[in-house]
């Protein structure tokens, strides 16, 4: 009993020196146990809920087994590497959706894990403090759908958030080639992955000159020839640069500026003073030299402007909320005394437990009245839309009777309906990805990119 009992830590002193030498399994551990616990409960409280967006990722790596090709036997606007993994998930199901649901969501959640644990292990290389490192991984649970919704269906965000963190990760420890791969692998889940590639680039020309950047830009340009290779063998081009490219900018929202300054707070809650505190970390670490936390403070800044510009929800600050993480986990090692970093490390558990809180709470009084205020102001706003036809089935009837519908568009979501609708075209087409200009693609291209 006596030895067991001097292993205890008895001050945050000696807590502190624990986690020093535990931080990575207490990182890993960590952020295995919430989402097993934030999927497990709301498995139990909605089972079997598919979500409309997983329900199309998933469905569509179900349909690509059947002999569907994306963008023309069913309409996404999301890069194509989502189907890279969905397909395979697919073929692993033997055409069991409730199977496939399942490994979506295990796909999900160890992507998310992953993510949260470079996180911290890139902390660990700028700092070499263990308690700031898992204070700056557990930070990125301040957006609280990132473990409170992946029962619900694999996202392409999650894949994002894992590679994005791993591409960082690469480049910080100088491997080149790979930073720039898995940087292209980012951008292929999701377009906010494409200004990390350009970041990565940067780092890979600040650390290793021009030997650096033509290795980091060969890995992303092999990456993405390997990814654009079978759409170009099969002709498939157009269909995805209509989809993929041409819909987010047809299909953007307007709204109202007073509304979208609120609309951080409402969707993270109480979490989102991470993100001030992590903008100080970047400054108080940099100490008037910024050959170590440019980067983090560039990355940081571009994302969390594009999370305000883009956001429709918390899950969009995936590729903010890492850079702001590492500037918590700044704050922690600048911290003088070992007890005030257990301290800090307590205020960033309180602070993804508010937010859960906020988010999941059944009352929530201040949240709700922030929603009001936001309704009376303005929310987003879509130009016209194509009109839904009547009848069609919901996202997951579709997915649970593998359902192939007769019509390419059935997620339908309102960008998709707007784009439908700006571009003269129709929702009940059997394909999709169809040139919508009178110009071929080339000459409209060129045109549109030649002011002159």
């Amino acid at each position: 009993m006596q030895g067991v009992s001097s292993t205890v830590p008895r001050t945050r002193t000696d807590l502190h020196d624990w986690i020093e030498t535990h931080w990575f399994p207490l990182l890993l551990g960590g952020a295995i146990a919430l989402l097993v616990a934030g999927i497990g409960y709301q498995f139990l409280d909605h089972p079997w809920y598919v979500s409309d967006d997983s329900a199309l990722f998933q469905h569509g790596g179900w349909y690509v087994t059947q002999g569907a090709t994306p963008y023309v036997d069913f309409w996404d606007l999301k890069p194509p590497l989502i189907y890279a993994v969905t397909t395979p998930l697919a073929l692993l199901s033997g055409g069991n959706m409730a199977v496939l649901h399942v490994l979506s969501v295990v796909v999900a959640a160890a992507a998310i894990v992953a993510g949260v644990t470079f996180v911290g292990v890139i902390n660990y290389r700028l700092t070499g403090s263990g308690v700031a490192s898992v204070a700056a991984g557990w930070t990125v649970f301040v957006v609280t759908t990132l473990y409170t919704y992946p029962w619900a269906g694999i996202r392409p965000k999650y894949m994002a958030l894992c590679f994005g963190a791993l591409a960082l990760l690469l480049a910080v420890e100088d491997r080149f080639l790979a930073s720039g791969a898995v940087a292209a692998v980012t951008a292929g889940f999701w377009h906010l992955g494409a200004p990390l590639a350009l970041l990565v680039a940067a780092m890979s020309y600040a650390d290793g000159g021009r030997e650096g950047l033509q290795r980091a830009l060969g890995g992303g340009a092999l990456v993405t020839v390997i990814v654009l290779a079978p759409f170009a063998l099969t002709g498939n081009l157009v269909p995805l640069f209509v989809e993929v490219v041409l819909t987010p900018i047809y299909g953007a929202g307007e709204y109202s500026l007073a509304a979208r300054l609120l609309e951080p707070i409402y969707e993270v809650g109480w979490g989102i003073a991470a993100f001030p505190l992590g903008i100080y970390g970047w400054f108080l670490a940099s100490d008037g030299d910024w050959s170590e936390y440019w980067w983090v403070a560039a990355g940081g800044i571009a994302y969390q402007g594009l999370f305000f510009v883009e956001m429709a929800g918390a899950i969009d600050a995936v590729m903010a909320a890492p850079f702001a993480a590492l500037g918590v986990g700044a704050v922690v090692a600048e911290t003088g005394t070992p007890s005030r970093r257990v301290l800090l490390l307590g205020l960033v558990v309180l602070l993804v437990a508010s937010s859960l809180h906020w988010n999941e709470s059944a009352t929530t009084p201040v949240r709700d009245e922030l929603a009001d205020l936001q309704e009376s102001l303005g929310t987003v706003e879509y130009g016209p839309l194509a009109e839904r036809p009547p009848g069609v089935p919901s996202m997951q009837t579709i997915y649970w009777e593998q359902r192939r519908p007769a019509t390419c568009h059935y997620r339908m979501d309102r960008k998709q309906r707007a784009f439908v609708y700006a571009t003269g075209g129709t929702l009940q087409e059997p394909t999709c990805g169809h040139w919508p200009f009178d110009d071929p693609p080339l000459p409209w291209l060129v045109d549109a990119l030649t002011p002159w």
